[in-house]
C-alpha cells in the first residue's frame, strides 16, 4: 500500500487508503467497497490480499469497470472469454517483460509454477492467449525438476524461497520470479541465486516483475478512466 501511495503522485493520481479494523464483519467491509463502487470520484478499487476465507466473496463486490487489478469474477471471466477487460496486473507484468525483451512467447512451452487465482490460473489463460503450450504444476505434480526442465518460459509464482534451483532449468530456460519472501528481513523470490548463473535470462526478485505489476496497475486505472 505504502508502494502504491509513493506511485501515485508520480502518475498525478490520488492515493485513498481505508483501514478497517480487526474483526469487522464481512458485510460491513462489503458495504464500504459498495460505498466506494458508487463514488463517481474513484476510479479504481484495490482489495489488498490475502483475506481471510470469510470475506471471500468481497472481490465479486468490486466494479468490473472499477477493478484495476483485474480480479472480480466479472473480469475473470472476461479473461476465460478472452474478451475486452481489466486484466490482472500480476500477469500482465510477467507478459509485459516478456514481450520488451523480446522473448516469443506463441508456440513455447510455458512451466507456471503455483495454481493460485491471483497469478497461475489467469497467467495460464493469457499465455493460452498468446499462442502458448502451458503446463500449471502444484504440489501434487510428479517429477517437478523433469516438467520444469521442459520449459522454454518457467514462471514461479509459489513464494517459496530457493524452490527453483539449477536442476529446474537449462541453459535456455527463460524464467520469469514471481515470488515474494521474507528470509532474515531480506526480499527475496522462489528462484536460487546460482540459477542466474545457469538460465537464459531471468527476472530478479526486487526489482523483477514487482515495479511492473505497479505500473500496469496505473495503465489499468487509466482505462477505467476512459470507460
Amino acid at each position: 500500500v505504502v508502494s502504491l501511495g509513493k506511485s501515485a503522485s508520480k502518475y498525478n493520481c490520488e492515493c485513498k487508503e481505508i483501514y478497517l479494523p480487526n474483526g469487522v464483519s464481512p458485510q460491513e467491509l462489503y458495504d464500504v467497497i459498495d460505498a466506494e463502487c458508487s463514488n463517481p470520484a474513484v476510479t479504481g478499487i484495490i482489495l489488498q490480499q490475502p483475506l481471510p476465507k470469510e470475506y471471500s466473496d468481497a472481490q465479486a463486490h468490486i466494479s468490473s469497470k472499477k477493478d484495476v487489478d483485474g480480479l472480480s469474477p466479472a473480469s475473470l471471466c472476461a479473461l476465460y472469454k478472452n474478451e475486452n477487460g481489466l486484466r490482472p496486473a500480476t500477469p500482465s507484468a510477467v507478459i509485459r517483460l516478456l514481450d520488451h525483451y523480446g522473448v516469443e512467447i506463441a508456440g513455447k512451452h510455458v512451466v507456471i509454477l503455483g495454481r493460485g487465482n491471483a497469478v497461475g490460473k489467469p497467467l495460464a489463460l493469457m499465455m493460452l492467449a498468446r499462442n502458448a503450450t502451458v503446463t500449471v504444476c502444484h504440489t501434487a505434480t510428479r517429477n517437478l525438476r523433469e516438467v520444469c526442465r521442459t520449459a522454454d518460459i518457467l514462471v514461479s509464482a509459489c513464494g517459496v524461497p530457493n524452490l527453483v534451483t539449477p536442476d529446474h532449468v537449462t541453459a535456455d530456460t527463460v524464467v520469469i520470479d514471481v515470488g515474494l519472501s521474507f528470509v532474515e528481513g531480506k526480499t527475496c523470490g522462489d528462484v536460487r541465486a546460482d540459477v542466474y548463473e545457469k538460465c537464459k535470462a531471468v527476472s530478479p526478485v526486487p526489482g523483477g516483475v514487482g515495479p511492473v505489476t505497479r505500473a500496469i496497475l496505473f495503465e489499468n486505472l487509466a482505462k477505467s478512466l476512459k470507460q
